[in-house]
Parts: structure tokens; sequence; C-alpha cells
């Protein structure tokens, strides 16, 4: 075995005991440095340099790769090194003269209430109840896929999130009665969705497939999963939700701003569920 193989396992290693980082970052951390590695033919991490580097760049430049991707690309091979660097490995690759390519500026999308009613008419049972919660809820589709009847309290749907953070959104009451018929129906007693895809375990991949099928049907191309994140946020604003609410309901990664207004939220997210539903 190659020893950059081995360097990159022990790197996720890191990732995943001491970073925490989720399945989801973990299999993305995998797939890129492997790739990087297979298409340079490099075999040991300290013979890299910016030379090579920048021969894997132009590469993906000439297929066309967008600049944002070609960003993400490089961040978390340059993460991978200086992971090594700063262990004291003497590696000729300097980050500092890498240069970020152009992005071009990219167009959120966000559905209205009435048009995810729409895409839900056009769905099959479980579709529709994943898009439903996914709107009313804002869950990222690595959280929804993962979700199990264990992970329902009446409206409380409480799961691990991104980060591995424990963390809690609640659904109408509407919405929790149709996901009990649903159990009931298929007779569920753990993983919630899979019922309808042929016995198979359920993953990102055949859950996007699912969602994409719906909205197309219901006559919208190009969507992507986390539109639906950004339609619940949208939604929210639209009904007068302030930032700080809004960001505490999704979710997100604390930041200096956000942080500030964390404490005040303790106990409360029911009640801002319910002030905005």
């Amino acid at each position: 075995m190659k020893a950059i193989y081995k360097q990159i396992e022990s790197y996720l290693t890191y990732c995943q005991k001491v970073r925490r980082m989720s399945e989801v970052t973990l299999r993305t951390k995998r797939y890129t440095l492997i790739r990087f590695a297979d298409e340079t033919g490099l075999r040991d991490l300290y013979k890299l340099s910016n030379y090579i580097f920048n021969q894997y760049i132009a590469k993906m430049v000439q297929n066309k790769t967008s600049g944002r991707s070609i960003n993400t690309y490089s961040a978390t091979i340059i993460s991978f090194v200086k992971y090594y660097q700063e262990l004291g490995l003497v590696i000729p690759f300097k980050p500092v003269l890498v240069q970020k390519q152009k992005e071009k500026k990219t167009e959120r999308k966000f559905y209205t209430a009435k048009e995810i009613g729409r895409v839900i008419k056009a769905a099959d049972q479980e579709t529709g109840l994943i898009i439903e919660i996914m709107f009313e809820t804002g869950m990222r589709i690595a959280e929804i896929t993962k979700l199990k009847v264990t992970d329902f309290q009446w409206q409380k749907i409480q799961f691990i999130g991104k980060g591995r953070k424990l963390r809690e959104v609640y659904i109408k009451k509407g919405t929790f009665e149709k996901v009990q018929d649903f159990i009931k129906k298929y007779k569920i007693q753990n993983s919630l969705w899979g019922k309808t895809l042929n016995g198979e375990p359920p993953t990102p991949s055949t859950i996007r497939k699912k969602l994409k099928r719906a909205f197309l049907k219901a006559g919208f191309k190009d969507f992507y999963p986390h539109a639906l994140r950004h339609s619940f946020a949208t939604n929210l604003q639209s009904k007068g939700a302030s930032i700080a609410e809004i960001k505490e309901m999704m979710g997100h990664a604390s930041i200096a701003t956000t942080e500030r207004y964390l404490h005040g939220f303790d106990g409360k997210l029911r009640e801002l569920f319910e002030k905005y539903e």
C-alpha cells in the first residue's frame, strides 16, 4: 500500500476522533483525498510540491469543473497537508501560494408553501412525507435520511445533526399524524425510510433522486435538496421571524454573533415553532 493512503486514513481518524466530523464529511474528505492521490500518482505526502498541485488544478479547469468545486477540493487537500506540516513532516508544498479560483455567483432557490404543496401532491407517500418534514424543520438531507421511529417524541424530532450536535425540531400535528400512519402502514420499527425503496437501506443519494423526481413531476427543474432548507428559512422570514430566531431554529454552527443569543432560546424551540407554524 502506498504511504499516501495510510496518511489519508490517519488524518481521517484524527478528523473523526478529535475533530468529531460527521460521517458525511468524512466520506467526502476520503473521496477527495484518494482521488487526488490516484490522479496525481502521488505515493507519499512528503513528495507533494506546488507544481504537482497546480497540475492537478489545471486538469480540473480543463475539464470545466466549477470554480466553487475546485476551491472546495483545494481546501480539503490543504487542510490535509497542514495537519502533517504541523506534526513536523517536511513537505515542499506551500499552501500560501495557492490561488483561489473565481466563483460564479450562485442563485439560491427557494419554494413557497403553495409550491411545496403542489410537489407533495405529485409525490408518492414516502417522498411527500420527506418533503413535508424537510420544509417544516429545515433538516438537511443527511439528517433526514437517518431518521428513526425513536427520534419522534410527539411533534418533536430529536436527532444528531451536523457536527454531531444533539438537535430538536418540530413538525405540525397533521404531519406527525401522517408519520404515525406511515409507520403503521409499513410496520416500521427502525429506520423510517426504505420500505418503498425495494428493501434497500436509505442513503442521501436515493432520497435525493426521489425528491428530484417529485419536483420534476410538479414542473420544477434543477432541484437540489438544500433548497428545501433555504425554503424553510425564507418561509420563517416571510412570517416575521428574526435572524436570530431563524438561525436557532435551523441549528446553524455557532458564530460570534449567534452565540450571544443562544442562551435565550433554552427550552423555547417549541414555542418558536408554534409561533411561526
